[in-house]
């Protein structure tokens, strides 16, 4: 069994990930955040860790994406996992008793339909979906509810009054996971790239000029402020690739050529996303 660390508590929906991906033979470590997560997988207190980066309804993770480029760390695989929110209330509440329903910020905003249509339930932002149940089993009233997983109403052994609530049908949370070896990985076919570009017109422009002219597909680009420097921006970069590839050496020595700061996060296998709803 390999340790690997999530954010959350049993029942979130990192740990599903680490299950998921690892096939059973995943010890799960909680952390409390992200960067203590991360921290724990630089030290090697766990093998890997499993980190929320993107979500097919409200986009980029930003807590643990502007983390990666600051830690020795790499990405060696990548999960996706179909989100299917619950409201979750003890086994005597019913739907009018409810006033106050907790959960991850994004799991709220994933959820906007419930509440539109039930005014009389106000969203509260919580630590995380899972242990939002946590919190109102421990609180034992009939007035306060939690949207999380099926695990966590499981774990805690209470009811899922509205299943599948969320707006989008195909929401899924797109997670990355992280290793602080530096093992190439052979079959690896999605690269991950963090990069600085010069401060002046054209500079973004030359870098994706750079792709195109070595027929390199990109698949994501984000744009992340800078902290120390303000109105200026740092990109993301997800593209096909090999590290061990000559036409990707080719690729990334060109690429270099035209960033302040150039850096390869990871190179794995890219993840199967889940058609069936």
């Amino acid at each position: 069994m390999v340790k690997v660390g999530y954010q959350g508590v049993r029942g979130a929906y990192s740990e599903i990930a680490v299950l998921k991906y690892f096939k059973g033979e995943a010890d799960p470590v909680s952390y409390k955040g992200f960067k203590e997560l991360i921290e724990a997988v630089e030290k090697g207190e766990v093998q890997y860790g499993m980190l929320p980066v993107e979500n097919s309804t409200t986009g980029t993770v930003t807590k643990s994406v502007d983390l990666l480029k600051d830690y020795n760390i790499n990405i060696v695989g990548e999960e996706y996992v179909k989100v299917e929110h619950n409201l979750i209330v003890l086994q005597q509440t019913l739907e009018e008793d409810i006033k106050e329903v907790y959960s991850h910020p994004e799991a709220l905003k994933q959820c906007d339909e419930l509440f539109e249509t039930n005014q009389q339930m106000r969203p509260i932002a919580y630590i995380d979906t899972a242990k939002s149940v946590e919190y109102i089993k421990k609180e034992n009233c009939k007035h306060k509810a939690a949207i999380a997983s099926n695990r966590a109403a499981e774990i805690y052994n209470l009811k899922i009054l509205k299943s599948n609530i969320q707006d989008n049908k195909y929401n899924t949370t797109r997670f990355l996971v992280i290793s602080n070896s530096k093992k190439v990985i052979e079959n690896g076919d999605k690269i991950s790239l963090y990069l600085i570009t010069s401060h002046k017109a054209g500079a973004l422009f030359e870098v994706v000029k750079v792709f195109a002219n070595n027929n390199i597909n990109m698949l994501k680009i984000e744009s992340r402020p800078i902290q120390n420097k303000p109105f200026e921006y740092c990109f993301y970069i997800d593209t096909e690739g090999n590290v061990q590839n000559s036409k990707t050496k080719q690729f990334l020595k060109e690429l270099k050529k035209q960033c302040i700061e150039l850096k390869v996060l990871g190179n794995y296998v890219s993840g199967k996303r889940e058609e069936k709803l």
